[in-house]
């Protein structure tokens, strides 16, 4: 059963992740879950227990954003607003689209090299090695020379697998529905299971997460 602290506070709404800014999770012994006020209490008391003022990050974000002035200077409200309209993911690090944008970049710190965007890296490497072997797979099945339903499981199983990482309850989903959509071998291999009448109604669905949850252009 979910923690529940107010409509935003939902924890499994949020997937356990600080939904908000890095998408860690926040299970995880090193990213403690705080209560973050989005508009600072040490500036708007009058905002301390509204609802739509409260949400689950972790302590590092919490701590890098600490009491900015979110309505002097504002920045994205992951709940209000489409972060797809002022930030943009290339290369494993976030871009403005906006000043908006920018002012959230520095603010909650979301190019750290170390703790996010090498994670970030890592996981791209690994998703694009992972569609790269399954490509092979697929035009294997496709050419008759590995056909049979073994193989046909396999690679469809493989593919919503990967899929399902960029779909909202895994960390760092953004960065993995990004690289999916980015991916050659996988505009390739959506070619190739379209034409076997492996395309199902599962990976039409998913395929439309992922797209909900890229940042690209």
């Amino acid at each position: 059963m979910a923690l529940r602290f107010g409509k935003n506070l939902t924890l499994k709404k949020h997937y356990w992740k600080c939904l908000p800014y890095c998408e860690c999770k926040l299970t995880e012994t090193s990213n403690y879950l705080e209560i973050e006020h989005f508009h600072p209490k040490s500036y708007y008391p009058d905002k301390v227990i509204v609802w739509d003022n409260l949400l689950p990050a972790c302590k590092r974000c919490n701590v890098n954003k600490a009491n900015h002035d979110t309505k002097k200077e504002p920045i994205v409200h992951p709940i209000k607003d489409n972060p797809k309209s002022h930030l943009i993911l290339r290369a494993y690090r976030f871009y403005n689209k906006t000043d908006l944008g920018q002012m959230t970049i520095e603010v909650i710190g979301l190019n750290n090299r170390e703790r996010l965007v090498k994670k970030r890296f890592e996981i791209g490497v690994e998703l694009i090695e992972q569609l790269e072997i399954l490509l092979e797979l697929t035009t294997e099945y496709d050419n008759g020379n590995s056909s049979s339903t073994r193989r046909r499981n396999r690679i469809i199983e493989t593919l919503k697998n990967l899929m399902r990482e960029g779909t909202r309850q895994y960390e760092f989903s953004a960065t993995a529905a990004t690289v999916i959509l980015h991916e050659e071998s996988h505009a390739k291999i959506k070619q190739l299971f379209i034409k076997n009448k492996l395309w199902d109604d599962e990976l039409i669905d998913l395929e439309t997460e992922v797209k909900f949850g890229a940042i690209n252009e």
